[in-house]
């Protein structure tokens, strides 16, 4: 209709008709593109408020986790303490040898502490987020937990050594009654019955001091993961600051 409109304009010369449809021409381009751009801007800006959102989740998750590691950690450095001063004070067990048992198991524990950030990197792969701020906070969050993380990639040789030296069926009865796995969160408990009677327990704990390599590789061990928990505390406080920021920017959507 415009084209038949236009022909007939340019046999009768009517330059000022040619120009009037000219301008409309160019107007309903222009206007076509900005609505098309104007669609494109609402996708992304509902797929970065889809995606912030689902970021939120993965450092909450992460929190949550990491509170059950630090606990995890306090346990061990506690057990291992604990063990220390008994080695220390070298005498025997008497009638605390299964919980001495359950402490240097206790302080061979060992949990990865890498944080999932699957989200966020999935995230910087498409352009997001926008907020510079919010990208700030999250990467000194990944650096810190990276910091914490990448010291304990090695398993500690006192895990190796005292679980080479605890018989199969205490370390069964240990897994059963002094352990957990639920949700992925590890439980260690610190009053779980008797597994073995009390002269085994003594005999297993004096084989296991009797290993030179137990008192220094606990030693060093349990220095390592003193001030975990701590270091993981600030871990968390930087994910909160992250989460404060995205929280910020959801409530101006």
């Amino acid at each position: 209709m415009l084209l038949r409109r236009i022909t007939h304009h340019i046999k009768n010369q009517n330059w000022f008709a040619i120009f009037i449809d000219f301008i409309i021409v160019v107007a309903g381009v222009f206007i076509g593109i900005q609505v098309a751009n104007w669609n494109e801007q609402r996708i992304l800006f509902q797929k970065e408020t889809q995606l912030l959102n689902e970021l939120k989740k993965e450092i909450q998750s992460s929190i949550t986790l990491t509170e059950s590691k630090i606990q995890a950690y306090q346990q061990a450095t506690d057990a291992g303490k604990r063990v220390l001063a008994f080695l220390d004070m070298q005498k025997n067990c008497e009638e605390n040898c299964w919980n001495l048992i359950v402490d240097f198991m206790h302080a061979s524990q060992w949990q990865d502490i890498h944080i999932n950030s699957s989200t966020y990197h999935n995230m910087r792969d498409n352009g997001f987020p926008t907020n510079r701020g919010i990208i700030d906070a999250v990467e000194a969050y990944l650096a810190q937990n990276s910091n914490n993380a990448v010291p304990f990639n090695i398993l500690p040789i006192y895990r190796s050594l005292v679980r080479q030296i605890i018989n199969i069926k205490t370390q069964e009865f240990y897994w059963k009654y002094c352990w957990s796995l639920k949700d992925g969160i590890e439980k260690y408990n610190l009053n779980c019955p008797k597994g073995i009677s009390d002269e085994e327990s003594k005999s297993l704990v004096t084989e296991i001091i009797e290993n030179p390599g137990i008192k220094p590789n606990l030693t060093e061990w349990t220095g390592a993961i003193v001030s975990l928990p701590a270091t993981l505390g600030e871990q968390n406080v930087a994910a909160r600051k992250a989460i404060d920021l995205i929280d910020e920017e959801l409530r101006h959507r």
